[in-house]
């Protein structure tokens, strides 16, 4: 049976409004680490364009009537901020009831290094942030990537979660799942796995363990955020897709949404702009 789902990804209430406030020196700062900065007009608060790109997000999503909606990380700017939080839940209680919600730890979420009070305050927010579900044949599996990306402070949770990525996977591998798909916040690479570590990816050691556990199980995709513009890859087979922003992007990709098709022959998607 076809199944279709919709990844969003940085919603990031609260982003445009930290942009307009940057100075010429920290732009140009920005701009020579290879962002594309938009020009915002005049310095301001609040979270009205956020607030616009995602009703318009969920409004899409209530069109296209999908199995479920992920949304890969970076919920709001400032993970302290009741007021961000409060935005993103008043639009996401527009979707339609009939339509699951999969949430997925990012860096602004839980901070670039976790810390145990930073997840605790997620999972009482969002739920858990490493968990699986099925759909028919096909098996979704969700992990915390600032986890995979910086453990300093909290060694044990990487252990659990390449332990529970592993479990998973094996689990999905013997039911003999048509697809198994994982999704996270930070993609594993840009170009090649055995690139430099940088600020974007997962850092090498970790992020080959990753690869590898998807390699054995012969995964089907790798579905991700962060870099608030769109990046595909497929290695052995494997489709790596960072999907572009609904808030903010940075880089010439509209903010937008990505529409996600799988049957038995294989899985399509396209992105759709929000502009």
């Amino acid at each position: 049976m076809p199944i279709r789902f919709i990844q969003m990804a940085d919603p990031q209430f609260g982003m445009f409004s930290s942009i307009s406030k940057l100075t010429e020196e920290e732009a140009i700062s920005r701009s020579r680490e290879g962002l594309t900065l938009r020009y915002v007009e005049q310095e301001f608060d609040g979270f009205a364009p956020e607030t616009k790109l995602f009703t318009k997000a969920i409004q899409h999503t209530n069109e296209y009537k999908p199995d479920f909606v992920v949304i890969c990380g970076d919920m709001v700017n400032e993970a302290d901020s009741d007021d961000q939080r409060k935005e993103l839940f008043r639009i996401t209680s527009q979707l339609n009831k009939d339509i699951p919600i999969y949430w997925v730890a990012g860096n602004h979420d839980v901070g670039n290094t976790p810390t145990p009070e930073t997840l605790n305050s997620y999972r009482k927010l969002f739920g858990q942030d490493n968990y699986s579900f099925q759909i028919e044949n096909d098996y979704f599996i969700t992990i915390n990537s600032s986890v995979c990306s910086d453990p300093s402070l909290i060694p044990g949770e990487w252990d659990s979660l390449i332990g529970f990525l592993e479990n998973e996977l094996e689990k999905a591998s013997n039911m003999d799942a048509t697809h198994k798909i994982v999704f996270l916040h930070h993609p594993l690479f840009l170009e090649t796995p055995d690139e430099p570590d940088n600020y974007f990816v997962i850092p090498f050691p970790r992020r080959q363990e990753i690869i590898s556990l998807l390699d054995q199980n012969k995964a089907s995709a790798v579905f991700s955020g962060h870099l608030h513009r769109n990046n595909y890859r497929n290695l052995k087979g494997i489709e790596y897709v960072s999907t572009g922003p609904v808030g903010y992007p940075l880089a010439h990709d509209p903010s937008g949404i990505r529409i996600v098709d799988l049957d038995g022959t294989g899985l399509r998607h396209h992105y759709l702009s929000l502009e």
